[in-house]
Formats: C-alpha cells, structure tokens, sequence
C-alpha cells in the first residue's frame, strides 16, 4: 500500500499527483522503512528497463529519478542504488554526453588498469613495513555521473579529469584507518584541503571513512579512502543495514538517527500539509541551488 499510486483520486497536474504520491509513501516509510526499500528496488527495475518505453516517458521517469529517487537513496546511505540511478538517469538525460564519455572511459582501459595494479601494489609494498597485514586494498572506476558532474562544476575537459579511479583501503579498526592514513601520506604528498575526517564527523545520512588526495605516481591526483569493513558494509547499504525488524523487535539507535530527518518533517504539522513533498525535495537536494 505504502508504495502504490493514489489511483482513486484526480490531480490538476502531473506534479500535484507526484507530490501527493511522493508525500503518501513519506508517511508511510516513517511507519516502515520497508517501504522504501522496496520503492528504491522497483525504481531501480523500472530504469534497467527503461529502454522499452516512450522517449518521452524515458526523460520523465528519468527526470523524476535524478530529482528524487537517487538523492533519497543517497540521504539513507544506500551508495550502491543512488550510484546506479545516477548513471542510468544521465544515460537518458544527456545521451550524448553518456556516450562520449563511454567512449572516451572504454578508451583508456587498459591504462587505467596498469595505473590501478600499480597504486594498489605501492600501497601492499608500503603497509608491509607496518603491523597492519589484513588490509584490503583495491581502486573502483568512478561512476560516469559524477564525473560528468565534476567537469560541468569545474568547467574541464575530459582529459584533465585526474581521479578517475579511487582507491579504498579496508580495514578491521578505527586505529589502523589512522595508521594507513599516515603511511598514504609517508608515501605521497597529500593535497592541501582534500583531507575529511568523516569518521569523527560523520556526514548527515551516517556516511563514515576517512578521505585523502594525494599526489600520486605520474603527478595526478590520487584519492584514498580508509574505513572499517563495518562501515563499508553500512556505506553501502544504508538504513538496509540496521535492521530493526530482527526477531525480538525493538528500536535500533543508528537506525533512527539515520531517518531523524525524515521523521522531524513529519512532526503533527500546522495548516497546509501539501508543503510537505517540496520540503522533503528541499531536504534531499540540500547541495543544490
């Protein structure tokens, strides 16, 4: 139910219909965080399958994705969903730009690689030299969104886009992160201003690692992350991971603070309840204008 169209009821406008659509399963999740896991599971079906639709519905559905699906996956710490509406969302929004940047990604493969096994290998060589011996070190491409993003933000070509592959060392304590951060730092010189501490000071959806940039081989920028295996598993899946609907029942206290958000917009509330759709938007695009 908390996932289904209001069918029964007749809208002025597509955007009053999403509106009291998206303010119906806001209500409903604060209930049972189920069901947005499962509107985020069916979202994600409907844009692997997109390509069966209408041009014109493609661009909406897409549209409505970029706009709120893959910033609410995001605000509930579910990395690996956000990241592929993301892609699949400028795949049909900016088609031309997808491709090329496909094209020019699919094009340096093997580069990427060699560059890769080579960071990855350095970092192995210089952890030896310390106690730390269950590392887990590996790069990951970045997804094409956020590149395209970073060169519209910083107004560049694809060529002096640096940091393509990120790189994640994991970990099995929090002292061992600090460990490795310095030992990334012994190794490379690290870049004024690019160091967050996100596990002192975690970001708003529960988000924990510790970030570097670093001057890596061949002068380009390296970026590192460093985190627990805990927090790479709850990185990636959010409010999915804190299950509070075990055996036995019962509040977890990181999975409320993780939807505290959502459920202080939706405190008994005075007047108009139809601002409640635009402040949730509001809410999960805080980083846009």
């Amino acid at each position: 139910d908390g996932v289904s169209k209001l069918t029964q009821m007749t809208f002025e406008s597509k955007a009053e219909a999403q509106a009291e659509n998206f303010q119906k399963m806001a209500l409903a999740m604060a209930r049972d965080i189920r069901v947005v896991l499962v509107k985020l599971a069916d979202r994600l079906h409907n844009m692997r399958t997109l390509g069966a639709m209408a041009a014109d519905k493609q661009i909406r559905i897409a549209r409505e994705t970029l706009d709120i699906y893959a910033p609410l996956a995001n605000r509930l710490g579910i990395a690996w969903i956000k990241t592929e509406l993301e892609d699949m969302s400028f795949r049909y929004l900016h088609p031309e730009s997808y491709r090329d940047l496909a094209t020019l990604i699919a094009k340096k493969k093997v580069e990427r690689e060699e560059y890769t096994a080579k960071v990855v290998k350095r970092i192995h060589d210089a952890l030896a030299a310390t106690s730390i011996d269950n590392a887990e070190v590996k790069g990951r491409a970045k997804h094409f969104y956020s590149i395209f993003n970073k060169m519209r933000r910083q107004g560049i070509e694809f060529d002096k886009v640096f940091d393509l592959i990120a790189f994640r060392v994991i970990l099995d304590t929090i002292p061992q992160c600090y460990e490795v951060l310095g030992v990334i730092h012994t190794v490379w010189k690290p870049i004024p201003g690019r160091f967050k501490d996100y596990i002192a000071l975690p970001k708003p959806n529960g988000y924990q690692s510790l970030h570097t940039a670093v001057l890596g081989p061949s002068g380009k920028t390296l970026e590192v992350q460093i985190r627990t295996h805990d927090m790479h598993r709850a990185n990636e899946l959010g409010v999915a991971a804190h299950w509070r609907y075990k055996e036995g029942g019962g509040s977890d206290a990181e999975f409320e603070a993780k939807i505290a958000w959502m459920r202080k917009l939706l405190e008994p509330r005075s007047g108009d309840d139809s601002t409640l759709a635009a402040e949730l938007q509001t809410e999960l695009l805080e980083d846009r204008v």
